[in-house]
């Protein structure tokens, strides 16, 4: 009887774990307009939590891929979980950032620049 009981207590502990680890993502909130005019340089607040709490402290970089490629931007922590990127998007078109928070994919999104 004992035997049969380890190996299911072992799967019940390693399943709670697991759907523990499933559940404590980043939370993340962008506030930044969807659609600037090109050449004109795009600001956004990234706001990061977890569990109610901000993520402060933490290197976050914003990778953003346009028309004419990629460019990495690092954001500037200014506490209480909120990071602040400003970007020149030089050419019309649609372009996707990712945020990165600690070298964790954090956030996706999409911007339209829209040409002269």
């Amino acid at each position: 009887m004992r035997l049969r009981t380890i190996p299911v207590l072992v799967f019940v502990i390693a399943a709670v774990a697991g759907l523990g680890a499933w559940t404590d993502r980043p939370k993340v909130v962008t506030d930044a307009p969807p659609v600037v005019a090109a050449t004109k340089p795009w600001n956004a607040i990234v706001k990061v939590t977890r569990r109610g709490r901000p993520l402060s402290g933490y290197r976050a970089v914003v990778t953003l891929t346009g028309p004419r490629g990629t460019e990495r931007v690092q954001a500037k922590d200014l506490g209480g979980g909120r990071y602040s990127f400003r970007v020149k998007l030089p050419y019309g078109g649609f372009y996707t950032y990712t945020v990165l928070l600690a070298d964790h994919v954090v956030g996706r999104g999409s911007v339209y620049a829209v040409p002269r």
